[in-house]
């Protein structure tokens, strides 16, 4: 599906600990490493994610920011340039207008210091202010606790 935007595209998005930036071919081992930890994809497939499943994932999303503006980011570390997860809006579309679905996935090293939260935030005010998006949401298992918390510090309703 080809989104009909004003195409602005996206380079990168910094917060005062972080830097998304669209994802590129040479984050493939690093994104792969971090969707084959179970633990981090027991809520978005149950299960780890094989290389080639990645590389093919991480080609459809970089088209994907090439023909939309946007899409999911490589989130940096902005103190040491450390890949640390993936995260962003997501394009989609409704009667409304052009959606983004708010994403994050850290590392565990990075769980519990509101990076997710820091991340979300910026994304959102990306999404309404540059890209004009008709909605931005996020879903989550009402189990995944965690993440849950994550979209009620954002102001997100369930």
């Amino acid at each position: 599906m080809l989104l009909e935007i004003d195409k602005m595209v996206m380079h990168s998005l910094t917060t005062d600990r972080l830097v998304l930036r669209p994802l590129v071919s040479q984050d493939l081992d690093d994104l792969a490493f971090l969707l084959a930890q179970p633990i981090l994809m027991q809520y978005i497939t149950g299960h780890p994610l094989a290389y080639d499943q990645v590389r093919d994932g991480l080609r459809e999303q970089i088209s994907q920011h090439e023909q939309v503006g946007f899409g999911f980011c490589a989130v940096i570390l902005k103190a040491n340039g450390t890949f640390i997860g993936r995260g962003g809006l997501k394009p989609g579309s409704s009667p409304d207008g052009i959606t983004g679905e708010l994403s994050w996935l850290l590392s565990t090293a990075y769980w519990g210091r509101g990076l997710a939260t820091e991340l979300g935030r910026a994304s959102i005010e990306y999404g309404i202010t540059n890209l004009r998006l008709a909605r931005i949401f996020a879903t989550a298992y009402r189990a995944n606790h965690a993440s849950v918390r994550v979209m009620q510090k954002l102001g997100m309703c369930l």
